[in-house]
């Protein structure tokens, strides 16, 4: 089993959920805890904790991590939407943060602990500005990015200097980026299957599911996030490419870009510590992801 820590900006896109869901429900990840970022994390953290009782696992521990990006400001109002279908009072411990529970579980671990990162990148980066060794002690499993279009990612874009930062850093990272996760789409018969199957478990992704469509059923899931936890599952679900990759902060129209900085004339030389999706066997992904979710 491998150890992983997942970092999350659950409560917006359904995606985030299902991500969870599906480490959850697959034998090969040990989830060691779950962090929240960005905009009212505490909302977060106790959806999160929600989605842990519905699946019998509240052993997992849910840190509430850091809302405001390292420049950006962000929105102090903001209620994520999926938190309505949390309806009891749930405690979260904010005796610790985020930034300090990653580093004492990776530091302290015996085991490697791979980062599971589906929201934007400040609780990382935070991370490894306290610890820089945390460089030689984890690796990166991202969603977020894209190399093929100058495109802003929303999990990049949120907080681009923390992109930047864990980028720079030297931690191995698998980008799991919108190049792939547009081609992985659940269709009406796939969200059928999840509406239809009855279980506690899924009676509750797809209440989280309909709060998300906003009374449009014609709205299907993007399975950006359940990727990236696929990707370190089953890594043959995806194509890789070394890249170096950097982060632009300070573009009028690219800031938060992720930039290929291969030169292009030049040879890779496959020296950079980032692998890149390229490509998705994405029949093959779906189908692998309704398994773990149906059951």
């Amino acid at each position: 089993m491998k150890k992983v820590i997942i970092d999350t900006d659950i409560g917006g896109d359904i995606d985030d959920a299902l991500a969870v869901a599906l480490a959850l429900n697959s034998p090969e990840l040990d989830v060691i805890g779950i962090t929240t970022v960005f905009e009212n994390t505490l909302l977060r953290a106790k959806l999160a904790k929600k989605l842990l009782q519905v699946f019998n696992r509240s052993d997992i521990p849910v840190i509430k991590g850091v809302e405001k990006p390292i420049i950006n400001d962000w929105d102090r109002s903001l209620i994520p939407p999926q938190v309505r279908a949390v309806r009891e009072e749930i405690e979260v411990n904010e005796n610790i943060n985020a930034v300090d529970f990653i580093v004492e579980k990776i530091m302290n671990s015996a085991e490697p602990v791979t980062l599971i990162t589906i929201g934007p990148l400040t609780n990382i980066a935070g991370a490894i500005i306290k610890e820089p060794g945390l460089k030689d002690k984890t690796r990166v499993y991202m969603m977020g990015g894209m190399y093929s279009q100058a495109f802003p990612e929303w999990n990049i874009y949120c907080d681009p200097e923390a992109g930047r930062v864990v980028f720079d850093s030297g931690i191995p990272i698998t980008m799991v980026g919108l190049d792939v996760t547009l081609k992985c789409k659940l269709g009406k018969k796939s969200l059928d299957k999840i509406f239809n199957f009855n279980s506690e478990r899924t009676k509750f992704l797809s209440e989280l599911i309909r709060i998300w469509q906003e009374g449009d059923e014609s709205r299907f899931p993007i399975l950006h996030d359940p990727l990236a936890v696929a990707a370190l599952i089953n890594p043959s679900l995806v194509r890789r490419e070394n890249m170096h990759i950097k982060v632009e902060t300070r573009g009028e129209f690219t800031r938060g870009v992720t930039v290929v900085a291969d030169i292009p004339y030049g040879e890779r030389k496959g020296d950079s510590s980032v692998d890149v999706s390229v490509d998705v066997d994405s029949d093959r992904f779906i189908q692998f992801f309704l398994e773990r979710i149906l059951k």
